[in-house]
């Protein structure tokens, strides 16, 4: 099926689903502007594997997976960009095939408590700070509705080329970066201590097969430590002369 060129007109900015019949359960949050993108997710292809497993394992048990639109409409791609993250924190990453979550965590899906420690408290000045930290982008990753245990494995796995002087503890046993800050849209969602490092995938997780982390080219890391329910910085958002602080491509980075 595709829509129409009136009923694309009409859709405008859109915001659908794709939802397996055999439970009614969406399976992948997506958006679109006056085409029919919604249905080209159901053609052969490569990307995105968990999707496209999925509807391959829905087409083995005689099902089609519905499309389904969830609001159209919308004004322009920012609303739509709300809509699609609004609806993915609803329904929770963790059950969906999307890559990532969507976009402005510290708008999305937050308890009361954490909306106000937020907004409540003054942005932080990273120059300011004194506390040797190691900071990980999660802003792929991160969603509200993440158990602590995958909230975890999130920040602590699996760092590519992480170097030897991070890994090795000095002379007192200590590591140079002991404590390691879940970073999200400049917003510190989480803190752990850092007790060592592994190679990726030595220890216990509840994320990739090892398969998939092989797959993946470089030498990749992996820590192991507690987290820090009490630190100052969680909830807190970080800033550099007044800008929030982006995110390095590596997917971590130092302060002090």
């Amino acid at each position: 099926m595709k829509f129409s060129n009136a009923t694309t007109t009409h859709l405008g900015h859109y915001v659908y689903a794709l939802v397996d019949p055999r439970n009614d359960a969406i399976f992948y949050v997506g958006k679109a502007n006056a085409n029919n993108r919604a249905f080209n997710h159901l053609s052969a292809g490569r990307g995105e594997s968990a999707k496209h497993d999925r509807i391959a394992e829905i087409r083995a048990s005689k099902f089609e997976p519905i499309v389904e639109i969830l609001r159209y409409g919308l004004t322009s791609a920012k609303e739509s960009f709300e809509v699609e993250a609004a609806i993915i924190d609803t329904v929770g990453l963790e059950k969906l095939s999307n890559q990532v979550r969507g976009h402005g965590v510290d708008r999305g899906r937050q308890t009361a408590h954490e909306v106000e420690r937020l907004h409540g408290s003054k942005p932080i000045e990273v120059n300011d700070l004194r506390e040797s930290l190691m900071l990980f982008f999660i802003n792929k990753t991160y969603s509200p509705t993440k158990t602590e245990l995958e909230l975890y494995d999130c920040v602590r796995q699996f760092w590519s080329k992480v170097s030897i002087a991070t890994r090795t503890p000095d002379a007192t046993g200590k590591l140079r970066y002991s404590v390691a800050l879940g970073v999200a849209d400049s917003v510190v969602v989480k803190a752990y201590s850092i007790a060592a490092w592994f190679p990726a995938h030595t220890t216990c997780s509840s994320r990739a097969s090892r398969a998939q982390v092989l797959s993946q080219p470089g030498n990749r890391w992996e820590f192991v430590g507690q987290v820090i329910s009490d630190h100052q910085l969680v909830g807190r958002r970080l800033t550099r002369n007044e800008k929030n602080y982006p995110a390095n491509q590596q997917g971590y980075g130092y302060i002090n």
